[in-house]
Order: structure tokens, then sequence, then C-alpha cells
């Protein structure tokens, strides 16, 4: 472990040296970089708004539960609530009084209900529950109808299921598009660094035959890898800034409704930027390690 720690400097050393002297190769290999963390980037803005638009759907996302009209005082009120939030599932539970129910449904369906305000009110009580998980709504909306005080609860049906299904399908297409996207990376840093290595075959034999260890000749590839992938990272980083920015600007921060605001661009971009910077010198040692394993093993 000293050895490795006295030594270090001079990796970095060689592994700057190595770019420098295959600046070609190193190009090459960070622009390909680069091409994978622009299409990253730009999944992770989208994957980023996305998650964002689902958890303002997700809480906009509630149960109607108009309740018996005999259910009127302040305990039988009291006790609908405990029997609601008794429930497994049940984030929240907001009680909405008769007169609330008309003036939504003067807000919804018009002018002409006005009529029913005051003692000809004909509505009843009701809660909006709100739930841990949209993709139990339906259940636990099951268990809702089935409580004696309950008149009717609605939630939205096969529209509301509809609505879950393409998101769950959204959120589990971009984690297959991520895999793909770190494997393409992998793929094309491994292989730039076994260019190198083969490059630098004559070099590698020489300090095997004086006795190097494998880590020795492994190390200063690696730091190679993470410095190429670092490269490629940075015009991504800058796509990000301005293009979102830019992106940003343009829709006002949300597309057609508040419902889908974006999120914000600081410190949004620099949280995508950090992971860009932090995932292209990671895929740089991953790629670069493999490739110089498998290159050693080879030889012996």
């Amino acid at each position: 472990m000293i050895r490795f720690f006295k030594a270090f400097p001079k990796f970095i050393k060689t592994a700057f040296l190595s770019i420098f002297r295959h600046i070609a190769m190193s190009l090459s290999a960070s622009s390909a970089v680069t091409i994978t963390l622009i299409l990253f980037s730009a999944f992770l803005m989208i994957a980023g708004n996305v998650s964002l638009f689902t958890n303002s759907i997700e809480d906009d996302l509630q149960i109607h539960v108009v309740l018996k009209a005999d259910v009127k005082t302040q305990k039988k009120i009291d006790e609908a609530k405990d029997g609601l939030e008794k429930i497994s599932g049940v984030r929240r539970v907001t009680f909405s009084d008769k007169d609330n129910e008309l003036e939504l449904m003067i807000k919804e369906k018009g002018k002409e209900f006005e009529m029913y305000r005051g003692k000809d009110n004909p509505l009843c009580n009701a809660f909006f529950v709100s739930v841990k998980d949209a993709n139990q709504i339906k259940a636990i909306n099951a268990q809702i109808e089935q409580l004696p005080f309950v008149k009717q609860s609605v939630y939205g049906g096969n529209s509301v299921s509809k609505i879950i299904s393409v998101l769950n399908t959204i959120r589990s297409g971009g984690l297959v598009f991520v895999g793909l996207l770190t494997l393409l990376a992998l793929f094309l840093i491994s292989n730039s660094i076994k260019l190198t290595i083969y490059a630098r075959n004559a070099e590698i034999s020489i300090m095997r035959n004086v006795g190097a260890a494998n880590w020795y000749i492994k190390v200063p590839f690696m730091i190679e890898g993470m410095l190429i992938g670092l490269m490629g990272a940075v015009l991504p980083c800058i796509f990000t800034y301005f293009g979102y920015q830019y992106f940003f600007d343009m829709l006002n921060g949300q597309i057609i409704t508040s419902l889908f605001t974006l999120q914000p661009i600081m410190p949004f971009t620099l949280q995508i930027c950090g992971i860009l910077l932090l995932g292209g010198m990671l895929v740089g040692l991953v790629g670069s390690f493999f490739s110089t394993t498998k290159y050693l093993r080879w030889k012996r």
C-alpha cells in the first residue's frame, strides 16, 4: 500500500503523457464518450421532469368519498375520518362539507347550480382521500366502498389506471435505456484502452520482464481511462446547462399547465453535470480495468 501511494504521482504523470502521446486515440475515445453522455444527459433531463410530472399527478390523484346523508354531526364525521385513516395505504384524508361540495360542482358544471346555495343544498358531506402508492388506488377504493358510512366512492376508474400504467412504463423504459447507454460507454472506453495497450505492447513487455506487478501496469491505464471519461464529460455538461436553460426559458418553466412544471434550472443542471462527470470517470475506470486485466491475463 505504501509503494502504491509513493508511485501514485508517477502513475498520474504516465497517464497524462500517454494521452498526449496517443492524442488521436484519446480524442476518438473521448468523442465517443461525449456522444454517449450527451444522449445520457438528454435522457436525465427528460427523466427528471417526467419524475416531477409523475409525482405531481400522483399527488393530485384522490378518491372522492361521498358520505351518507345522516353523517352530519361532528362526532359521526370524526368517526368516518378515523375509519378512512385506518385503511392501509391511505396517506391523507381531507374533509369537504356539503357547501364546499356545491361550490366545486358549480365550478365544474356551471352556474345553474348556484340556486342550491344555502338551505336548499341537497349534497352530502365528503372526504378527499390521498393514497401513498398510486398503484394501490383501485384496491383502496374497493375497501372504502365497503364502509357503512360511505354513499359513493369515485377515483377516476380506468382512465386513472391507464395514466399510472403509462407512468410505470416510462420509468421501466428509462432504466433499460440507462443500462444500454452505460454498456455502450463501457464498450467504447474498453476498446479505446485496448488499442492503447496494443500500441504500447513493447513497453508493457519490458515492464513485465523486469518484474513489474500487474497492479503497477494497470493503474496508469485506469487513470488514463478516468481522464478520457472526464474529457468526454465536459461538452455534455456545457450542453446540459445551456440547453436546459434555453428549453426552460422557451417554455416559461412549464408544459401547457402548472401541473407540468419543469424542474428549476439550479440545482437540477448542477446535479446532472455531477452525474455526468462522475459517470464518465467511473465508466473510464471500469472500462480500462477490464481491458488491462484481460490483456495481462492473455499475455501470461
